[in-house]
Protein backbone atom coordinates (compact mmCIF):
# COMPACT_ATOMS: atom_id res chain seq x y z
CA UNK A 1 0.00 0.00 0.00
CA UNK A 2 1.21 3.49 -0.82
CA UNK A 3 2.13 5.50 2.27
CA UNK A 4 0.31 8.84 2.15
CA UNK A 5 0.33 11.81 4.55
CA UNK A 6 2.86 10.18 6.86
CA UNK A 7 5.91 12.36 6.12
CA UNK A 8 5.93 13.96 9.59
CA UNK A 9 5.87 10.59 11.34
CA UNK A 10 8.73 9.25 9.21
CA UNK A 11 10.72 12.40 9.89
CA UNK A 12 10.28 12.07 13.66
CA UNK A 13 11.31 8.40 13.60
CA UNK A 14 14.38 9.33 11.55
CA UNK A 15 15.36 12.05 14.01
CA UNK A 16 14.96 9.67 16.95
CA UNK A 17 17.12 7.07 15.18
CA UNK A 18 19.82 9.69 14.56
CA UNK A 19 19.96 10.30 18.30
CA UNK A 20 20.22 6.56 18.97
CA UNK A 21 23.25 6.48 16.64
CA UNK A 22 24.87 8.97 19.03
CA UNK A 23 24.05 6.71 22.01
CA UNK A 24 21.30 9.11 23.08
CA UNK A 25 18.48 6.59 23.09
CA UNK A 26 14.87 7.48 22.39
CA UNK A 27 11.47 5.92 22.92
CA UNK A 28 8.82 6.70 20.29
CA UNK A 29 5.10 6.11 20.80
CA UNK A 30 3.12 5.54 17.59
CA UNK A 31 -0.59 5.79 18.32
CA UNK A 32 -3.80 5.70 16.32
CA UNK A 33 -6.97 3.72 15.76
CA UNK A 34 -7.04 0.19 14.34
CA UNK A 35 -6.21 0.15 10.63
CA UNK A 36 -4.71 3.65 10.62
CA UNK A 37 -1.32 2.41 9.39
CA UNK A 38 0.91 2.22 12.48
CA UNK A 39 2.64 -0.96 11.35
CA UNK A 40 2.96 0.31 7.79
CA UNK A 41 4.67 3.47 9.04
CA UNK A 42 7.11 1.54 11.24
CA UNK A 43 7.92 -0.99 8.53
CA UNK A 44 8.60 1.81 6.04
CA UNK A 45 10.94 3.45 8.55
CA UNK A 46 12.77 0.19 9.32
CA UNK A 47 13.84 -0.09 5.66
CA UNK A 48 15.93 3.04 6.18
CA UNK A 49 17.24 2.29 9.71
CA UNK A 50 20.85 1.48 8.84
CA UNK A 51 23.09 0.46 10.44
CA UNK A 52 20.94 -1.12 13.13
CA UNK A 53 19.94 -4.44 14.62
CA UNK A 54 16.15 -4.58 14.26
CA UNK A 55 14.13 -6.60 16.77
CA UNK A 56 10.34 -6.90 16.64
CA UNK A 57 8.01 -8.28 19.31
CA UNK A 58 4.21 -8.47 19.28
CA UNK A 59 1.53 -8.35 21.96
CA UNK A 60 -1.39 -10.60 21.09
CA UNK A 61 -5.09 -10.22 21.87
CA UNK A 62 -5.14 -13.47 23.84
CA UNK A 63 -7.66 -14.28 26.54
CA UNK A 64 -4.61 -15.15 28.67
CA UNK A 65 -1.71 -12.94 27.48
CA UNK A 66 1.74 -14.52 27.20
CA UNK A 67 3.94 -13.18 30.00
CA UNK A 68 6.61 -11.03 28.31
CA UNK A 69 5.30 -12.08 24.89
CA UNK A 70 7.18 -9.37 22.92
CA UNK A 71 10.42 -10.13 24.76
CA UNK A 72 10.09 -13.80 23.87
CA UNK A 73 9.77 -12.80 20.20
CA UNK A 74 12.74 -10.46 20.45
CA UNK A 75 14.98 -12.99 22.20
CA UNK A 76 14.56 -15.37 19.26
CA UNK A 77 16.01 -12.66 17.00
CA UNK A 78 19.06 -11.82 19.14
CA UNK A 79 22.28 -12.16 17.18
CA UNK A 80 23.73 -14.29 19.98
CA UNK A 81 20.60 -15.96 21.36
CA UNK A 82 20.42 -16.82 25.00
CA UNK A 83 17.67 -18.86 26.62
CA UNK A 84 14.86 -16.79 28.07
CA UNK A 85 13.60 -18.33 31.25
CA UNK A 86 10.26 -16.78 32.24
CA UNK A 87 10.87 -17.97 35.80
CA UNK A 88 13.99 -15.81 36.08
CA UNK A 89 13.71 -12.94 38.52
CA UNK A 90 12.14 -10.06 36.60
CA UNK A 91 14.82 -7.53 37.55
CA UNK A 92 17.62 -9.85 36.45
CA UNK A 93 15.77 -10.49 33.21
CA UNK A 94 15.42 -6.76 32.52
CA UNK A 95 19.10 -6.23 33.34
CA UNK A 96 20.07 -8.82 30.74
CA UNK A 97 18.05 -6.91 28.12
CA UNK A 98 19.82 -3.66 29.00
CA UNK A 99 23.19 -5.42 28.87
CA UNK A 100 22.39 -6.82 25.44
CA UNK A 101 21.46 -3.37 24.11
CA UNK A 102 24.69 -1.84 25.47
CA UNK A 103 26.97 -4.49 23.97
CA UNK A 104 25.81 -4.25 20.35
CA UNK A 105 28.23 -2.97 17.74
CA UNK A 106 25.31 -1.22 16.00
CA UNK A 107 22.33 0.52 17.59
CA UNK A 108 19.29 -1.60 18.40
CA UNK A 109 15.85 -0.69 17.10
CA UNK A 110 13.31 -2.62 19.18
CA UNK A 111 9.66 -2.51 18.13
CA UNK A 112 6.87 -3.54 20.50
CA UNK A 113 3.64 -3.87 18.50
CA UNK A 114 0.14 -3.45 19.98
CA UNK A 115 1.14 -2.67 23.55
CA UNK A 116 -2.51 -1.93 24.40
CA UNK A 117 -2.66 -5.74 24.75
CA UNK A 118 0.54 -5.99 26.81
CA UNK A 119 0.63 -8.11 29.95
CA UNK A 120 1.75 -6.68 33.29
CA UNK A 121 5.34 -7.93 32.97
CA UNK A 122 5.73 -6.35 29.52
CA UNK A 123 4.42 -3.04 30.86
CA UNK A 124 7.04 -3.23 33.62
CA UNK A 125 9.72 -3.91 30.99
CA UNK A 126 8.61 -0.87 28.97
CA UNK A 127 8.74 1.32 32.06
CA UNK A 128 12.18 -0.01 33.00
CA UNK A 129 13.61 0.53 29.50
CA UNK A 130 11.97 3.93 29.20
CA UNK A 131 13.65 5.22 32.35
CA UNK A 132 17.08 4.12 31.06
CA UNK A 133 16.76 4.63 27.32
CA UNK A 134 18.59 7.99 27.26
CA UNK A 135 21.87 6.23 28.11
CA UNK A 136 21.50 3.42 25.57
CA UNK A 137 22.43 3.20 21.86
CA UNK A 138 18.86 2.13 21.15
CA UNK A 139 15.53 3.24 19.73
CA UNK A 140 12.40 1.64 21.15
CA UNK A 141 9.17 2.03 19.18
CA UNK A 142 5.81 1.22 20.78
CA UNK A 143 2.62 1.01 18.72
CA UNK A 144 -0.82 1.02 20.28
CA UNK A 145 -4.47 1.81 19.61
CA UNK A 146 -5.12 4.96 21.55
CA UNK A 147 -8.88 4.63 21.07
CA UNK A 148 -8.72 1.48 23.23
CA UNK A 149 -6.63 3.04 26.00
CA UNK A 150 -9.08 4.73 28.35
CA UNK A 151 -8.20 6.59 31.55
CA UNK A 152 -8.10 3.35 33.59
CA UNK A 153 -6.25 1.21 31.08
CA UNK A 154 -3.01 -0.24 32.59
CA UNK A 155 -0.95 1.22 29.74
CA UNK A 156 -2.08 4.75 30.65
CA UNK A 157 -0.05 4.88 33.87
CA UNK A 158 3.04 3.55 32.07
CA UNK A 159 2.82 6.22 29.37
CA UNK A 160 2.45 8.90 32.01
CA UNK A 161 5.65 7.79 33.78
CA UNK A 162 7.89 7.77 30.71
CA UNK A 163 10.55 10.52 30.79
CA UNK A 164 9.45 13.40 28.59
CA UNK A 165 12.99 14.36 27.59
CA UNK A 166 13.62 11.04 25.81
CA UNK A 167 10.09 10.20 24.63
CA UNK A 168 8.45 11.26 21.36
CA UNK A 169 4.80 10.81 20.42
CA UNK A 170 3.42 10.29 16.93
CA UNK A 171 -0.34 10.25 16.46
CA UNK A 172 -1.56 9.05 13.07
CA UNK A 173 -4.64 10.81 11.77
CA UNK A 174 -7.17 9.56 9.25
CA UNK A 175 -6.39 10.24 5.61
CA UNK A 176 -7.81 13.36 4.01
CA UNK A 177 -10.45 13.14 1.31
CA UNK A 178 -7.84 14.07 -1.30
CA UNK A 179 -5.62 11.17 -0.17
CA UNK A 180 -8.55 8.76 -0.42
CA UNK A 181 -9.28 10.12 -3.88
CA UNK A 182 -5.64 9.49 -4.82
CA UNK A 183 -5.85 5.86 -3.66
CA UNK A 184 -9.09 5.48 -5.60
CA UNK A 185 -7.75 7.13 -8.75
CA UNK A 186 -9.47 4.63 -11.06
CA UNK A 187 -12.98 5.30 -9.78
CA UNK A 188 -15.27 8.32 -10.42
CA UNK A 189 -15.16 11.26 -8.00
CA UNK A 190 -18.65 10.47 -6.75
CA UNK A 191 -17.53 6.96 -5.80
CA UNK A 192 -14.36 8.16 -4.09
CA UNK A 193 -16.46 10.67 -2.16
CA UNK A 194 -18.73 7.87 -0.98
CA UNK A 195 -15.64 5.83 -0.12
CA UNK A 196 -14.40 8.60 2.13
CA UNK A 197 -17.80 8.96 3.79
CA UNK A 198 -17.93 5.22 4.53
CA UNK A 199 -14.37 4.88 5.81
CA UNK A 200 -13.67 8.32 7.33
CA UNK A 201 -10.23 8.03 5.76
CA UNK A 202 -9.11 4.84 7.56
CA UNK A 203 -6.41 3.38 5.24
CA UNK A 204 -7.24 -0.27 6.00
CA UNK A 205 -10.92 0.24 5.29
CA UNK A 206 -10.16 2.17 2.09
CA UNK A 207 -7.79 -0.42 0.63
CA UNK A 208 -10.00 -3.37 1.56
CA UNK A 209 -13.04 -1.77 -0.03
CA UNK A 210 -11.09 -0.97 -3.19
CA UNK A 211 -9.75 -4.53 -3.40
CA UNK A 212 -13.11 -6.21 -2.81
CA UNK A 213 -15.62 -7.27 -5.42
CA UNK A 214 -18.18 -8.24 -2.77
CA UNK A 215 -21.45 -6.41 -2.34
CA UNK A 216 -21.81 -4.76 1.03
CA UNK A 217 -19.08 -4.90 3.67
CA UNK A 218 -16.12 -7.06 2.51
CA UNK A 219 -15.57 -10.25 4.51
CA UNK A 220 -12.11 -9.11 5.68
CA UNK A 221 -13.53 -5.90 7.12
CA UNK A 222 -16.58 -7.60 8.58
CA UNK A 223 -14.37 -10.12 10.40
CA UNK A 224 -12.10 -7.37 11.77
CA UNK A 225 -15.07 -5.31 12.94
CA UNK A 226 -16.81 -8.26 14.59
CA UNK A 227 -13.60 -9.48 16.23
CA UNK A 228 -13.33 -6.12 17.94
CA UNK A 229 -17.00 -6.12 18.91
CA UNK A 230 -16.61 -9.63 20.35
CA UNK A 231 -14.36 -8.25 23.10
CA UNK A 232 -17.34 -6.40 24.56
CA UNK A 233 -19.44 -7.87 27.33
CA UNK A 234 -22.86 -9.24 26.40
CA UNK A 235 -24.78 -6.15 27.58
CA UNK A 236 -22.40 -3.69 25.89
CA UNK A 237 -22.63 -5.72 22.69
CA UNK A 238 -26.42 -5.45 22.84
CA UNK A 239 -26.08 -1.66 23.18
CA UNK A 240 -23.74 -1.66 20.18
CA UNK A 241 -26.26 -3.70 18.16
CA UNK A 242 -28.99 -1.19 19.03
CA UNK A 243 -26.73 1.72 18.01
CA UNK A 244 -25.93 0.03 14.70
CA UNK A 245 -29.60 0.23 13.72
CA UNK A 246 -29.68 4.00 14.02
CA UNK A 247 -28.68 5.82 10.81
CA UNK A 248 -27.72 8.84 12.93
CA UNK A 249 -25.71 9.27 16.13
CA UNK A 250 -27.69 7.85 19.02
CA UNK A 251 -28.61 9.38 22.38
CA UNK A 252 -27.83 7.69 25.71
CA UNK A 253 -31.45 8.16 26.84
CA UNK A 254 -32.66 6.13 23.87
CA UNK A 255 -30.38 3.21 24.73
CA UNK A 256 -31.41 3.59 28.41
CA UNK A 257 -35.05 3.25 27.34
CA UNK A 258 -34.23 -0.02 25.58
CA UNK A 259 -31.59 -1.43 27.89
CA UNK A 260 -30.92 -0.85 31.62
CA UNK A 261 -27.63 0.96 32.21
CA UNK A 262 -27.46 2.01 28.57
CA UNK A 263 -25.34 5.13 29.15
CA UNK A 264 -22.59 3.18 30.88
CA UNK A 265 -22.74 0.54 28.15
CA UNK A 266 -22.21 3.20 25.48
CA UNK A 267 -19.17 4.37 27.44
CA UNK A 268 -17.87 0.80 27.40
CA UNK A 269 -18.31 0.67 23.61
CA UNK A 270 -16.38 3.93 23.32
CA UNK A 271 -13.60 2.61 25.58
CA UNK A 272 -13.18 -0.33 23.18
CA UNK A 273 -12.94 2.03 20.22
CA UNK A 274 -16.22 1.05 18.60
CA UNK A 275 -18.09 4.30 19.27
CA UNK A 276 -17.07 7.92 19.80
CA UNK A 277 -18.87 10.73 21.64
CA UNK A 278 -20.40 13.39 19.39
CA UNK A 279 -21.73 16.09 21.66
CA UNK A 280 -24.54 14.51 23.65
CA UNK A 281 -24.74 11.50 21.30
CA UNK A 282 -22.59 8.53 20.32
CA UNK A 283 -21.68 7.47 16.81
CA UNK A 284 -19.65 4.70 15.20
CA UNK A 285 -16.12 5.76 14.30
CA UNK A 286 -16.79 4.68 10.73
CA UNK A 287 -20.04 4.19 8.88
CA UNK A 288 -18.57 0.96 7.55
CA UNK A 289 -18.20 -0.35 11.10
CA UNK A 290 -21.85 0.42 11.78
CA UNK A 291 -22.90 -1.45 8.67
CA UNK A 292 -20.67 -4.39 9.60
CA UNK A 293 -22.28 -4.72 13.04
CA UNK A 294 -25.79 -4.17 11.67
CA UNK A 295 -25.39 -6.72 8.88
CA UNK A 296 -24.23 -9.38 11.35
CA UNK A 297 -27.68 -9.32 12.98
CA UNK A 298 -30.23 -11.84 11.83
CA UNK A 299 -33.49 -10.48 10.34
CA UNK A 300 -35.30 -11.49 13.52
CA UNK A 301 -32.76 -9.66 15.71
CA UNK A 302 -32.94 -6.53 13.59
CA UNK A 303 -36.71 -6.52 13.74
CA UNK A 304 -36.85 -7.06 17.52
CA UNK A 305 -34.23 -4.39 18.28
CA UNK A 306 -35.79 -1.92 15.84
CA UNK A 307 -39.15 -2.41 17.55
CA UNK A 308 -37.59 -1.44 20.89
CA UNK A 309 -36.08 1.69 19.33
CA UNK A 310 -39.39 2.54 17.63
CA UNK A 311 -41.36 2.28 20.86
CA UNK A 312 -38.79 4.35 22.76
CA UNK A 313 -38.79 7.08 20.09
CA UNK A 314 -42.59 7.22 20.10
CA UNK A 315 -42.56 8.37 23.72
CA UNK A 316 -42.96 12.15 24.04
CA UNK A 317 -41.36 14.61 23.81
CA UNK A 318 -40.28 13.88 20.25
CA UNK A 319 -36.75 14.82 19.21
CA UNK A 320 -36.46 17.31 16.27
CA UNK A 321 -35.47 14.54 13.86
CA UNK A 322 -37.74 11.92 15.44
CA UNK A 323 -40.26 11.66 12.57
CA UNK A 324 -37.76 10.52 9.94
CA UNK A 325 -36.13 8.17 12.45
CA UNK A 326 -39.52 6.74 13.39
CA UNK A 327 -40.22 6.08 9.72
CA UNK A 328 -36.83 4.37 9.37
CA UNK A 329 -37.40 2.01 12.32
CA UNK A 330 -41.00 1.36 11.30
CA UNK A 331 -39.67 0.18 7.95
CA UNK A 332 -37.18 -2.13 9.70
CA UNK A 333 -40.00 -3.57 11.79
CA UNK A 334 -42.22 -4.00 8.73
CA UNK A 335 -45.05 -1.85 10.11
CA UNK A 336 -46.48 -0.42 6.86
CA UNK A 337 -49.09 1.72 8.61
CA UNK A 338 -46.44 3.33 10.84
CA UNK A 339 -44.18 3.89 7.83
CA UNK A 340 -46.97 5.77 6.04
CA UNK A 341 -47.86 7.73 9.17
CA UNK A 342 -44.35 8.86 10.07
CA UNK A 343 -42.96 9.31 6.55
CA UNK A 344 -45.90 11.53 5.63
CA UNK A 345 -45.52 13.54 8.84
CA UNK A 346 -41.79 13.92 8.22
CA UNK A 347 -42.57 15.12 4.71
CA UNK A 348 -45.04 17.72 5.98
CA UNK A 349 -42.46 18.91 8.50
CA UNK A 350 -39.86 19.32 5.77
CA UNK A 351 -42.32 21.24 3.57
CA UNK A 352 -43.10 23.61 6.42
CA UNK A 353 -39.39 24.40 6.55
CA UNK A 354 -39.19 24.92 2.80
CA UNK A 355 -37.22 21.70 2.18
CA UNK A 356 -39.40 20.43 -0.69
CA UNK A 357 -36.91 17.99 -2.25
CA UNK A 358 -36.19 16.50 1.17
CA UNK A 359 -39.94 16.19 1.74
CA UNK A 360 -40.42 14.11 -1.40
CA UNK A 361 -37.48 11.88 -0.44
CA UNK A 362 -38.85 11.29 3.04
CA UNK A 363 -42.27 10.29 1.75
CA UNK A 364 -41.11 8.08 -1.10
CA UNK A 365 -37.83 6.52 0.12
CA UNK A 366 -39.38 3.96 2.49
CA UNK A 367 -41.41 2.46 -0.36
CA UNK A 368 -38.40 2.05 -2.62
CA UNK A 369 -36.65 0.03 0.10
CA UNK A 370 -39.51 -2.18 1.27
Amino acid sequence: MELLEREQGLRELGEAFAQALRSEGRLVLVAGEAGIGKTALVEHFLKTAQPAEVLVGVCDALFTPRPLGPLRDIALQWSDPAPLDPETDRHRLFSSVLRYFRQRSAPVVAVFEDVHWADEATLDLIKSLGRRIARLPALIVLTYRDDEVGPRHPLRSVLGDLPRASTSRIHLEQLSESAVRHLANDVPNAVSGALYALTSGNPFFVTELLASSDEGVPATLRDAILARAARLGAAAREALDLASLSPVAIEPWLIEACLPGGSALLDACAAHGMLKPMGARYAFRHELARLGVRDALSPQQRQALSLRLLRALESPPLAPDALSRLAHHAEEVGDDAAVLKYAAAAGRSAVSLGAHREAVARVLDPYFHM
